[in-house]
């Protein structure tokens, strides 16, 4: 059974945050906010290892704003992370399925937007691939593949550089290309080969998915030029329905409040412009 929280009010904001169980045996849960609305409800599964308020808070303060206009929001975690026990039988994309499902048939929502930072990225780029309910996809330093720009834009950085530090940036720079210098942000995270995500972006795009895309300063290791996203994804990232930014002054947890706000309004912005009915 579900059960209505005592969520504080918020400024202009009715409804009460609802807590929903889904998934295997009801052993997921996630917190529902806003009121009912004709419009997409946005999916936030927890990413890494951040639980469902997201980093810094962010998908509770996400939740908060989109509620203010009339926008439902579902955070939750994915098994494993959080609250949320390990479950062998369920993935990050099968919990994200279920929560789809529990949400249709007990709350109304028909359409939906998934989607989040990193790992929450795939999931949703994973979610709408199998999934047509999945009418927008939130990329926060999502899938890229790396090409010519971005060590063109490697190689700028290197001539920015003083001469004296130059043999240890190259020496970094060589290690990367190997694939063995440190962590990779992918190391943790499992692609589709790149043939295979042009073919999944076009065909989401082909029925009429839109994309948010930001890429920050904290993903220097995948994405460094703004160019390097049409190298990746063809002609296709030229396509309206695809939004992307490049923002070069940002972590990848957007640590700074500012940060958090600027992030907060660009995808209020984006889930306000979505279409209110399913596509195609």
């Amino acid at each position: 059974m579900n059960a209505v929280l005592d969520a504080k009010p918020v400024a202009a904001v009715a409804a009460d945050d609802v807590f929903v169980r889904f998934g295997p045996d009801g052993r997921l849960h996630g917190v529902l906010s806003g009121a009912p609305g004709a419009g997409p409800t946005l999916l936030l599964p927890s990413a890494g290892l951040q639980p469902r308020s997201g980093p810094f808070r962010l998908h509770a303060l996400l939740a908060q704003r989109l509620a203010a206009l009339g926008i439902r929001t579902f955070r939750y975690d994915i098994p494993g992370v959080g609250e949320a026990p390990r479950l062998p039988e369920c993935d990050a994309t099968q919990a994200t399925i279920a929560a789809l499902d529990q949400l249709e048939a007990l709350h109304g929502c028909r359409v939906f937007a998934v989607g989040g930072i990193c790992s929450a990225a795939d999931t949703g780029w994973d979610v709408a691939n199998v999934d047509t309910r999945v009418s927008a996809v939130l990329l926060l330093d999502g899938l890229c593949y790396t090409g010519p720009w971005y060590y063109y834009a490697r190689a700028l950085e290197l001539l920015r550089r003083l001469p004296r530090e130059w043999r240890h940036f190259a020496r970094k720079l060589r290690g990367r290309m190997r694939g063995n210098a440190g962590l990779d942000s992918t190391d943790f995270r499992s692609w589709p080969s790149h043939a295979q995500a042009r073919e999944q972006f076009a065909a989401m795009l082909a029925r009429d998915v839109r994309l948010l895309c930001i890429f920050s300063g904290g993903y220097a290791d995948r994405f460094l030029h703004p160019r390097q996203f049409e190298w990746a994804f063809g002609a296709a990232a030229r396509d309206p329905r695809v939004n992307l930014h490049y923002w070069p002054d940002c972590d990848h947890t957007y640590f700074g409040r500012d940060q958090r706000e600027r992030l907060i309004e660009a995808i209020a912005g984006w889930m306000s412009r979505l279409p209110r009915s399913p596509a195609g």
